[in-house]
């Protein structure tokens, strides 16, 4: 599984969103793209003690109901955390406590090999990971 991380922060959220982090994943490749969003106080999701924090449980369902093993489903929330993490360090230029912050994943199956994503591009100009339309021959008629 290959995943990849975007975000977004929100200097002046509005007063309920202030401190927290909303997660965000899309797993890519299936006709039916399974998405999950979740929202939790930004102390709770970085307290590597709380190993009960309902974000990080939820998104570990999340994986575990899409089909992915153990061991994959605990490297991505591992990669996740470690994603907040250095986003929300206090050396960190871009966030600061208060703010909102908004993680978008999108993960890609190792089903999805290299030659799987070619022949993708053959019947649809629109990539699946970041949904930039790249030119097509069908556009030059």
């Amino acid at each position: 599984m290959r995943i990849f991380f975007s975000h977004e922060i929100d200097n002046n959220p509005e007063p309920e969103y202030a401190a927290t982090i909303r997660v965000t994943a899309t797993i890519l490749g299936e006709d039916d793209i399974p998405t999950f969003t979740t929202l939790s106080l930004a102390k709770d999701f970085k307290d590597n003690e709380n190993d009960e924090c309902k974000s990080k449980e939820d998104f570990n369902y999340f994986l575990m109901e899409a089909g992915f093993n153990d061991d994959v489903v605990y490297d991505a929330l591992v990669e996740l955390i470690i994603y907040v993490d250095e986003l929300t360090c206090p050396t960190s230029s871009e966030y600061s406590p208060g703010c909102a912050l908004k993680v978008q994943l999108e993960i890609v199956p190792d089903y999805l090999d290299d030659e799987c994503m070619a022949m993708l591009f053959v019947t649809n100009n629109v990539c699946p990971l970041c949904f930039v339309k790249l030119p097509c021959e069908c556009e030059d008629q």
